[in-house]
């Protein structure tokens, strides 16, 4: 069940307000005069927090780095969404933590690497899995955090390098504009782990890793958890496994299994995610048995990694499929 962030914010910014509206301010004498106007600057106070509050739950509407196009606020009994303080619905907020699979020029941070749609078989970012995602289930974009080449293992103390997906200053950049908190965290990394030889590690995500250089997976999926559930505690996470990964086909097949120079398959990193995952009781969105399979690979993916728009297709609809379980 998706955490209501937006509920739990407003409700202490107008509790803190009553509290001091009520408690304190400059002593006043005893007359019904000073009474009333005293109520009525409490009440002018708690309608200025209460429009503070609607100013920054408006969804911009720009298409931009941190912000998809507004959705119609029409009733569906699929639509993931939370009341607002009237009861209106509200369309919550996604945050993405990826790779270069989740990229699209100009809708991720200024300096992270970019894949689509220049090098990918994309031609428009409604053909990415995330904004297929987001147009389905009627959520709006919080921050996609994605940057090409990165991997999960790196300096977590790296104050600006996007290639160290388990840093500090990777998973600032999953708030919005204005600080807005996502209500959904889908963490989908660890293909560049396996392309990058990086060692597999044996975390089952319940040993805690200190900051610094985390130079395996396990730790560093596991240290990636650790500071999502610190930083943002009451947004609802979705880890992914990662489709397979192919390199060209010697015999009839066009892609063979990628094995790395550890002899690791993406089966491995895969497998390492549901563990810690699982320690955590945080929901595993299965893309790895998304109907991408090696025999097939080269309808789905441009390279033997990258979805075209048929691989984004199946990766949607299994994320969507999972969110709406």
């Amino acid at each position: 069940m998706v955490k209501k962030a937006r509920i739990i914010c407003a409700s202490c910014l107008l509790l803190s307000v009553m509290c001091m509206a009520g408690c304190g301010g400059a002593v006043r004498d005893g007359t019904a005069d000073s009474a009333a106007e005293n109520d009525a600057e409490n009440d002018a106070v708690i309608d200025s927090v209460e429009t503070a509050i609607d100013s920054v739950e408006t969804n911009d509407t720009e298409t931009g780095v941190y912000t998809a196009q507004a959705v119609d606020a029409d009733t569906d009994a699929d639509r993931v969404t939370e009341p607002d303080e009237a009861g209106a619905e509200q369309p919550l907020s996604l945050s993405i933590l990826g790779d270069s699979i989740s990229t699209y020029d100009g809708w991720i941070p200024d300096g992270f690497g970019i894949f689509y749609p220049l090098d990918g078989e994309l031609s428009d970012v409604s053909q990415t899995w995330w904004m297929q995602v987001m147009d389905e289930m009627e959520m709006e974009l919080c921050a996609n955090d994605s940057s090409a080449g990165c991997t999960c293992a790196g300096d977590s103390l790296s104050p600006d390098d996007p290639a160290n997906g388990c840093s500090e200053y990777r998973i600032s950049q999953l708030s919005g504009r204005q600080g807005k908190m996502p209500d959904v965290i889908i963490v989908y990394m660890g293909t560049n782990d396996l392309l990058k030889n990086i060692p597999l590690g044996d975390n089952d995500g319940t040993r805690i890793v200190e900051p610094g250089l985390v130079d395996n997976f396990s730790d560093a999926y596991t240290l990636i958890l650790d500071e999502l559930e610190s930083c943002y505690p009451v947004s609802q996470i979705y880890c992914c496994t990662l489709l397979p990964a192919g390199t060209w086909g010697k015999g009839e097949r066009p892609f063979d299994p990628m094995v790395n120079r550890l002899g690791m398959t993406s089966s491995d990193y895969s497998e390492q995610i549901r563990i810690i995952a699982d320690s955590r009781g945080i929901p595993t969105i299965d893309l790895e048995n998304c109907g991408v399979d090696i025999d097939h690979l080269h309808e789905f993916v441009s390279d033997g990694v990258h979805p075209n728009h048929a691989g984004m297709e199946l990766v949607a609809q299994t994320v969507v499929e999972a969110m709406k379980n």
